[in-house]
């Protein structure tokens, strides 16, 4: 396990480079000379000739790891195999263990997965791996609390919390981090525990999962170093809505209103005012136009079959002619971080777009369709905590 220096951990720690844009991520750049996205944008503030995505880039990526440890920026743990995470944020605390599960656990079933995935993002991220040799984004797993192997990891995690932290550091976006290494005795007792549950859940990760699986097939040593891993209670877990965004349209107000009529059996369609909260259950949809909004209520519902499904089959696939939801570059996601006025007021914007506002997938629909063996539509759950990028880091 590697981890950020403890004076340097909150300097080092940073956001996922995805939700920075342009002008934010070359300020944070400019700033912080010690932010992890200086090794994942190698690019950032100097030239280089390499293009994202090949491996000549990842060389690029690889130096910019090797400095930091050269820095001593982060550190390895060689003693420690577990830790230890609390996140603790204003209206949310969530606490779990950090350490590495073994790709069996995904052949065997034990660790259940929900979500389809991109094939292309498979192959980008296990070139990656394959070309850094180290992975800074551990994957989120949920555990169910109606065993005693859980109530066993419940009083070991409460008497080490009550100890001093190894790192306890706080970032911009006021969220409190704080991390316990675990001595041998304690990582045994708690591993033994965890051993004994019977069933966990991927929550976030399954592009990191499938790359991970795609690299061991090609390095077999790889099944022996495991993946990083991060899981916590499911009653810790938030799963919030993932929004679709159509672009690219030509939809005039009476086209809308056709669709809405080839889907009366379906729907009952009614219109939104400008104050609307988001959708309130599952089983209705918002849709945002710059003609307007309006709500969708199924008139027929089935807890496994979520509304993203439901979407893709009756709207955008036979309507929008969708017929992959993994390729199609006129259909984008949004983070169900977004409130629902910024969602219509981001529709009004413009005319050739639409977003279909989903309300989130409830945790017994993703255990019932993960136990069946089912999947969920690409980007189907937004869930939380997100770990920091850099806090966390497993070499191979």
């Amino acid at each position: 396990m590697i981890l950020p220096a403890r004076d340097k951990a909150h300097l080092v720690a940073s956001r996922s480079y995805l939700t920075y844009g342009k002008a934010e991520l070359r300020d944070k750049l400019e700033r912080n000379p010690y932010s992890y996205l200086h090794v994942i944008n190698p690019d950032g503030q100097q030239k280089i000739e390499a293009k994202r995505g090949t491996r000549p880039f990842y060389e690029c990526v690889k130096k910019g790891f090797d400095a930091f440890q050269d820095r001593g920026w982060i550190e390895a743990i060689e003693s420690e195999t577990l830790a230890v995470y609390r996140q603790t944020s204003d209206d949310h605390v969530c606490t779990g263990l950090v350490g590495l599960m073994d790709l069996a656990e995904v052949e065997s079933g034990r660790l259940k997965l929900h979500e389809q995935t991109l094939r292309s993002r498979e192959k980008l991220f296990a070139t990656y791996l394959d070309e850094v040799g180290c992975n800074a984004e551990p994957i989120l797993c949920a555990y169910p609390e109606d065993n005693m192997a859980a109530s066993q990891i419940a009083a070991h995690l409460a008497m080490i919390t009550a100890q001093r932290p190894d790192l306890d550091f706080s970032t911009t976006d006021r969220v409190r981090h704080t991390v316990w290494l675990l001595d041998t005795k304690q990582a045994r007792l708690i591993s033994n525990a965890s051993d004994e549950i019977p069933v966990m859940y991927l929550a976030d990760g399954h592009h990191r999962v499938a790359s991970s699986r795609e690299l061991a097939k090609q390095r077999p040593e790889i099944n022996q170093q495991g993946l990083m891993s991060f899981a916590i209670p499911e009653s810790e877990l938030i799963i919030r809505g993932y929004h679709r965004e159509m672009r690219k349209l030509s939809m005039t107000k009476s086209d809308w209103e056709t669709l809405f009529q080839s889907l009366d059996a379906e729907i009952i369609c009614s219109p939104l005012e400008a104050s609307a909260p988001g959708p309130a259950a599952f089983g209705t949809i918002h849709l945002h136009t710059s003609h307007g909004s309006w709500k969708w209520e199924l008139r027929k519902t089935n807890i496994q079959d979520v509304d993203a499904g439901w979407l893709y089959r009756q709207v955008l696939e036979p309507y929008f002619q969708v017929a992959d939801a993994r390729k199609d570059a006129r259909l984008h996601y949004l983070a169900g971080t977004e409130s629902s006025e910024a969602l219509m007021q981001r529709a009004k914007k413009y005319e050739d777009r639409c977003i279909f506002e989903l309300h989130p997938v409830t945790m017994e629909q993703l255990k019932l369709i993960a136990d069946a063996g089912g999947t969920l539509p690409p980007k189907s759950t937004w869930i939380e905590p997100k770990l920091r990028t850099g806090l966390f880091i497993h070499g191979f």
